[in-house]
């Protein structure tokens, strides 16, 4: 099949209720790969001419939206048109796997990947929300782990589908897959809460391993749902010895509810309930807590220093007095806790809940360089980001370079990790006689980057944990000499 003379079918990929889909060479763009899907109007769109010409305007309007949704994590829409009666769309081709094949794959997902998946599919669903589109079929299948740089990106923003929930039938369409859609989505009216809760289902099926299956007569079972008492069984289901915290428990249920009025109503407010952990790396050496205790006896010993005074200055005029008052009284939740919220107030972002990598690029370093002083001074030495880059390099690490063993050994050097596993932050230890470079732990990064702001500001300033990968942001480090 041969497309306008440019797009050329090579094989296809699957067959959908709305069309087929056809890996295919782009001839017009250096003959990269691209992706062509031939959609066939459903019936109600075909009985009468007016309804079919409905559905070709119809089908234009939302091919000029998609076009619009420029995201790094969303397949670029590279043309669309009618050709032989026919409508087609022609996307850009994504190299890599899907979720369900990870799955096959790998195994059941733990706690940290998911939490890697809803960091990094949460904005991506803020942005498309903002922009008043709903996506209707959000699984497994639909994200793909983009090959090149590890990021998901979110396949399979059906036109088709956005057509058909205009379709000219009164009691609207059902959408979305059986055993991922929402209540009110299997009722035609989907709302950005129905995207958050095949989300939400997402997870728990990645977390569980199970999935609905047709029986032999075509009926969909779902051994993970019991519709006799309405509730998700995925805590039952969970493998033997997987641990989720409380947290994440309770942001998974709120997900998965099946009114919406008891869900989350937006993508920002999923981002601000989840409490991340210090950090989410796979555990691969095991290394015995015993023997990075006695290390840090010998070599990471605290004395006391005469405190130095600290000037408040701030780039933005933040005024870092309560900061500077919990952390004189050794108050060292709070202070991780003002610590996060002074950093939002500094790039104005307080309502949103998190820094966006463009924010992080921009922090000042007059900021940065007065809340590590703080940090410092009060501790007398024993916490801050400048003990925490000492630290760093004394195992051998480089700021800038990321090195999976060392960063390893730095969890188990400052308290991160016990008995080979990475704490969350619940568990972090407030208190003076916390390891060495142990605080500050919080975070208010993108979701879609890591979770300890402390390593992207003294390793390189910027390493951003994405998808097992590290990215440096090493331009800010070169300012804030912390």
């Amino acid at each position: 099949m041969l497309l306008k003379d440019l797009y050329a079918a090579t094989e296809p990929l699957r067959d959908g209720g709305f069309g087929r889909t056809f890996k295919a060479i782009n001839h017009g763009k250096f003959e990269e790969m691209c992706v062509i899907k031939q959609l066939s109007p459903p019936q109600e769109f075909q009985r009468k001419p007016g309804h079919f010409k409905k559905y070709v305007r119809l089908f234009e309007q939302e091919a000029r939206r998609l076009y619009e949704l420029k995201h790094t994590q969303i397949p670029q829409l590279i043309s669309y048109f009618e050709e032989d009666g026919r409508l087609y769309l022609v996307q850009e081709f994504i190299d890599g796997y899907n979720l369900k094949d990870e799955l096959e794959k790998q195994g059941s997902y733990n706690e940290s990947k998911i939490r890697e998946l809803l960091l990094d599919l949460l904005p991506l669903l803020k942005f498309v929300h903002d922009r008043n589109v709903i996506h209707r079929d959000i699984k497994p299948e639909n994200v793909i782990r983009r090959d090149r740089d590890r990021k998901l990106v979110l396949i399979d923003f059906g036109v088709s589908k956005q057509v058909v929930a205009e379709s000219p039938s009164k009691t609207g369409t059902k959408l979305g897959t059986p055993g991922y859609a929402a209540l009110e989505q299997r009722h035609g009216k989907a709302v950005p809460a129905s995207d958050l809760y095949s989300l939400g289902v997402t997870c728990i099926r990645l977390l569980t391993s199970v999935m609905p299956y047709l029986d032999i007569y075509g009926d969909i079972h779902d051994d993970l749902y019991d519709p006799l008492e309405g509730r998700w069984l995925w805590r039952e289901a969970l493998p033997k010895g997987t641990k989720i915290s409380q947290d994440l428990s309770q942001v998974l249920d709120k997900l998965i509810q099946e009114y919406v009025k008891d869900r989350y109503k937006s993508a920002v407010e999923v981002l601000q309930a989840l409490k991340p952990p210090v950090a989410i790396v796979s555990p691969q050496n095991k290394l015995q807590p015993g023997n990075v205790v006695n290390r840090s006896k010998q070599s990471d010993v605290v004395t006391e220093t005469p405190l130095i005074s600290v000037k408040l200055e701030s780039e933005k005029g933040i005024d870092y007095s309560l900061l500077e008052k919990l952390l004189a009284e050794k108050n060292w939740r709070a202070a991780d806790e003002e610590t996060s919220v002074k950093m939002l107030e500094v790039m104005q972002q307080k309502s949103r809940g998190y820094l966006s990598e463009e924010d992080i690029r921009k922090f000042p370093a007059v900021d940065l360089q007065t809340i590590d002083q703080l940090w410092v001074r009060y501790s007398h030495r024993r916490f801050g980001f400048s003990v925490q880059k000492g630290l760093w390099v004394k195992l051998g690490g480089k700021p800038g370079v990321y090195d999976a063993t060392i960063w390893e050994k730095f969890g188990d050097r400052v308290g991160w990790r016990i008995d080979n596993q990475w704490v969350y932050y619940s568990e972090l230890n407030f208190t003076s006689k916390a390891m060495p470079g142990h605080l500050p732990g919080g975070t208010v990064l993108d979701g879609k980057v890591a979770f300890c702001a402390v390593f992207w500001v003294w390793a390189g300033c910027g390493f951003c944990y994405r998808d097992g990968m590290f990215e440096g942001k090493a331009e800010l480090a070169a300012r804030c000499e912390v």
